[in-house]
């Protein structure tokens, strides 16, 4: 369990729109390099590591000489309808129906 990756452990969550709202009155910071949607996967990441570091150890891997850290973070959207579109628009620029491409 020291070793998990993941090929090994993936987890799908839904985040509510609270937590987003957290992030943006409380640590979203403008003059910031780094872009919005990176600061946000940043903060999550943080905020989970924190959450799962703070559980008791349950004794799996004996004494908690470990810490959990997240590797890699992909946000997804509910974006079926903007694919639909795509493709019925990718269908007129392969049959070259341009009016109906626009």
């Amino acid at each position: 369990m020291k070793t998990i990756t993941a090929g090994d452990y993936t987890v799908e969550f839904d985040l509510e729109e609270e937590i987003y709202d957290e992030f943006l009155d409380n640590y979203f910071d403008k003059t910031n390099p780094m872009g919005e949607v990176s600061q946000f996967k940043l903060y999550v990441q943080l905020e989970l590591e924190r959450r799962l570091n703070d559980f008791p150890n349950q004794g799996v891997d004996g004494p908690k000489d470990y810490y959990i850290k997240i590797a890699q973070i992909t946000f997804a959207f509910d974006n079926a309808l903007i694919i639909n579109w795509l493709k019925e628009r990718g269908k007129h620029i392969k049959t070259e129906k341009w009016e109906k491409a626009a």
